[in-house]
C-alpha cells in the first residue's frame, strides 16, 4: 500500500510538474512573440533615426548657405533696382523734354496765331 501511495504522488507530482511546464512554454511563448514585436518596433525606430539624422544634416548644410545666398540675393537686389532706377530716370529726362518742347510749342501757337 505504501508504494502504491508513493506511485500516487509520483503519479501527482509528475502531473502537477507537466501542468506547470505547459502554463511556463505559454508564458515563453508570449514572451517571444513580444520580444519579436520589439524588435521589429526597434528596427522601425532606428530607421526613422536616420532618416531624421540624414533631414537635420541637410538643414545644416542649407542653414550655412543662406548667408552665402543672403548675400548673393542682396546684391542681385541691388543690381536690380539700379537697372530699374536708370531707366526710370532717362524715362523722366525724356519726359521733362517733352514737356519743354510741348510748352514751347503751345507758347510759339499762342503768341503766333495762325
Amino acid at each position: 500500500m505504501r508504494r502504491m501511495m508513493a506511485m500516487q504522488m509520483m503519479t501527482n507530482s509528475i502531473s502537477d510538474a507537466m501542468e506547470k511546464y505547459k502554463e511556463l512554454i505559454q508564458v515563453n511563448s508570449s514572451y517571444r512573440i513580444r520580444h519579436s514585436q520589439l524588435l521589429c518596433e526597434q528596427a522601425q525606430l532606428k530607421n526613422k533615426i536616420q532618416i531624421l539624422l540624414n533631414e537635420k544634416r541637410e538643414l545644416l548644410v542649407e542653414q550655412t548657405e543662406l548667408p552665402a545666398s543672403s548675400v548673393e540675393a542682396k546684391r542681385l537686389c541691388e543690381e536690380a533696382g539700379m537697372n530699374i532706377c536708370d531707366p526710370r530716370a532717362k524715362q523722366q529726362q525724356v519726359g521733362l523734354g517733352l514737356r519743354v518742347r510741348l510748352s514751347s510749342c503751345l507758347t510759339i501757337n499762342i503768341d503766333n496765331p495762325m
